[in-house]
C-alpha cells in the first residue's frame, strides 16, 4: 500500500459548512458597508480568513484582522446549526480505518472550531489528530497546516506515505507545496476542472468513488 496516512480537509469535504461560512462573512463585511450575496461569498470557503477578506472583499490587512473578530462573533452563534455532515462520511471513514489507514484532519479552520464541529457530528474519534490553523496565525495556510499534521504524525521524513483529500484547489496546492500527493474530490464547491488544474494526483466525483479508489485496490 503506497499511503498509510490520509489527511482530510473539513469544510466542504467532511462537512457542508458553506452556509455558516458565507453568512458569517456577510455579517462581518456589512460592518464596513460592504454588501455581498451569499453566492458571491462562496470563495470564502477554503482559504484562511485574512486572505479571503483582503483578496475577495478588498479590505486592508488591519481591517481583515478586525473583520475576523466580527466573523467569529457570528460563526460561534450559527456554525453548528448551519452545518451538515455529508451523507456517507461515517461509513467511509470506518471503511478506510478497516483497511488499515490512519486518519487525520488538516483544515484551515481554527483548530478549536474543527474539534468542536467534528465532535458535534460524532466523528472526531475517528481521527488520530485534528490539525487546524491557530489564533495567532503562525499556522494558517494549508501548506503550514499539512506540515504541522505531518509533524504530529511523526512522518515529516516519510511524507510520501501521506495523502491529502480535499474539495478545493487550495488542498491540492497546499499538498504539493508540502511535498505530498492529493486526491481532489468534487463535492459541489470546486469549479469543473479545478482539481486537475491545481495538480491533484487523483480525482474523485463522489465519496463512494473516493472510497473505491482507496480500497479496491488501494492506491499505489
Amino acid at each position: 500500500m503506497k499511503y498509510d496516512y490520509l489527511l482530510f480537509d473539513l469544510d466542504g469535504t467532511l462537512v457542508d459548512t458553506l452556509r455558516g461560512v458565507v453568512i458569517s462573512a456577510q455579517y462581518a463585511l456589512a460592518k464596513y458597508g460592504i454588501h455581498r450575496s451569499l453566492e458571491e461569498l462562496r470563495p470564502f470557503l477554503g482559504p484562511p480568513l485574512r486572505f479571503s477578506f483582503m483578496n475577495f472583499a478588498g479590505l486592508s490587512e488591519a481591517q481583515a484582522v478586525e473583520a475576523i473578530g466580527f466573523y467569529r462573533e457570528k460563526y460561534n452563534e450559527i456554525a453548528l446549526g448551519e452545518s451538515k455532515l455529508f451523507d456517507g462520511i461515517p461509513e467511509l471513514l470506518d471503511k478506510l480505518i478497516s483497511h488499515g489507514y490512519i486518519l487525520g484532519v488538516a483544515t484551515s479552520k481554527y483548530e478549536e472550531y474543527a474539534v468542536i464541529m467534528l465532535s458535534y457530528f460524532n466523528i472526531a474519534d475517528k481521527f488520530e489528530y485534528i490539525t487546524g490553523s491557530n489564533l495567532d496565525e503562525s499556522i494558517s495556510s494549508k501548506e503550514q497546516v499539512i506540515e504541522e499534521a505531518l509533524r504530529r504524525f511523526g512522518i515529516s521524513g516519510r511524507r510520501e506515505k501521506a495523502l491529502m483529500i480535499g474539495d478545493m484547489k487550495y488542498d491540492d496546492i497546499g499538498a504539493a507545496k508540502a511535498g505530498i500527493d492529493s486526491l481532489g474530490i468534487y463535492t459541489g464547491t470546486a469549479s469543473p476542472g479545478e482539481h486537475e488544474k491545481a495538480g491533484a494526483v487523483y480525482i474523485a466525483h463522489s465519496f463512494e468513488e473516493a472510497g473505491e479508489m482507496l480500497t479496491i485496490p488501494p492506491l499505489g
